[in-house]
């Protein structure tokens, strides 16, 4: 099963998304990137530190199946409407550019209150008025909010 999601992403000096809500250092680069050549897998990175004192971590060979677990943060997030997503308070931590869209989201999934934390995802539309994103990544382009949601949204079955 899949299901749309409505999140944001800071996008980088090259085009690329990732995380808008968490700091991508001390992490290796390529860990919060949500790849542009196909899905992006979440990892549980309360699993994979080696030593908080170094900050140092592993990116693990296999995934671990039960990503996002039940009793841990772990996941991809996204908001399950694109209201809850206009609703959101914009990220505070970055100058980056931040983008809206919706997002395809499989595998485990854990439903919340507001949205979702999933263990598969890519990007299928974004709001990109500034055409600050890739090329690289094969999503439908919008100059209006409006625009999107009005297609999305009716794609999510909500």
């Amino acid at each position: 099963m899949s299901v749309i999601g409505w999140r944001q992403w800071a996008v980088d000096a090259h085009g690329r998304l990732r995380p808008a809500w968490t700091p991508w250092s001390p992490f290796p680069p390529e860990l919060l990137l949500w790849r542009p050549d196909g899905l992006t897998q979440a990892l549980c990175l309360r699993a994979q530190r080696d030593d908080l004192s170094t900050r140092r971590f592993r990116i693990p060979l296999a995934p671990h199946p039960r990503v996002p677990s039940e009793n841990c943060v772990c996941g991809l997030y996204a908001w399950s409407s694109p209201r809850g997503l206009a609703d959101a308070a914009a990220p505070t931590w970055t100058s980056r550019p931040i983008v809206v869209g919706a997002a395809r989201l499989g595998g485990r999934l854990v439903v919340t209150e507001r949205g979702y934390r999933a263990q598969l995802g890519y990007p299928t539309a974004v709001f990109d008025p500034d055409g600050v994103v890739s090329p690289a990544y094969a999503v439908a382009r919008y100059l209006s909010w409006d625009a999107l949601v009005a297609e999305w949204h009716a794609r999510d079955g909500t």
